[in-house]
């Protein structure tokens, strides 16, 4: 399937779009550059975005960047299992038992095994990105506003209106009739994921940091992007997203200011 893109200003609109020609790739790498956190959104069963997900990870390490890539595929409390992997201490078939991959994530491994080889063969640190399933689980059962955890900062972000009108037609489509569990879910899932961004960005202050999550987590910088920017400040970040066949690039506003860890940041709480 050949690709279309949108190039937008990070939380707006444009009306046109053109074919994905080199030029365009390239101007998204550029951006890419300059941007603390890049996330390549996805549709999990898509090949050809897994291959634009190699593709700018490749580019971006080819031009000298130090890099780590957090994956939503793995869960955070595996991350023994990746760092043994990433240092040559375990394989493959390994990793993915100790992660239990097969059981909580389930996409073809193949689809995604070109990023964590190349991550490995680069030694290139290896994050895991998802919260536990057993932690979401709870907040089902007992509401987020009831479940306190080391995987979600004491502060939560409200989701926006119009991210939470994107929701409700997602919530649609999956015929899910309870709107207070899904929203709690969907709230903890952004926000711990934001919070572990946080935390390796806080952590590894010259790494660029490439996230692997599924479009809806990013969709036109909603989600994660604006979480990380509550957490730390805003800080620069590149998204790119799919909407049905087309791939969406976004770019923070605050692109023309130069990134450095002297910029303005707080601490998660």
């Amino acid at each position: 399937m050949r690709l279309l893109f949108l190039l937008l200003p990070f939380l707006s609109f444009a009306s046109e779009f053109s074919f994905w020609e080199g030029s365009s790739y390239e101007r998204f790498l550029s951006l890419a550059e300059r941007a603390r956190v890049i996330y390549l959104g996805e549709t999990h069963d898509r090949k050809d975005i897994h291959e634009f997900q190699l593709r700018v990870m490749k580019d971006l390490h080819s031009k000298g960047y130090s890099l780590i890539i957090l994956m939503e595929a793995f869960q955070q409390q595996f991350q023994d299992a990746l760092d043994e992997y990433i240092d040559g201490e375990i394989d493959e078939e390994e990793m993915l038992k100790r992660t239990e991959y097969y059981r909580r994530w389930r996409f073809d491994k193949e689809l995604y095994a070109p990023l964590w080889r190349f991550a490995k063969e680069k030694g290139i640190r290896l994050f895991a990105l998802n919260i536990p399933s057993e932690l979401l689980r709870e907040i089902r059962e007992r509401g987020i506003e009831e479940v306190k955890s080391h995987y979600l900062p004491k502060k939560l972000m409200p989701f926006r209106r119009k991210h939470r009108e994107f929701l409700r037609k997602a919530m649609g489509k999956h015929k899910i009739k309870d709107e207070k569990h899904f929203f709690d879910i969907q709230l903890a899932w952004d926000m711990g994921m934001a919070f572990r961004i946080a935390k390796v960005a806080l952590f590894h202050p010259e790494e660029k940091l490439v996230v692997i999550v599924g479009s809806g987590h990013v969709w036109e910088g909603s989600g994660i992007p604006e979480r990380v920017n509550f957490l730390l400040g805003e800080i620069p970040q590149l998204v790119s997203f799919v909407d049905e066949d087309y791939l969406y690039f976004l770019f923070s506003r605050d692109f023309s200011r130069e990134s450095s860890s002297a910029n303005s940041r707080r601490e998660p709480n």
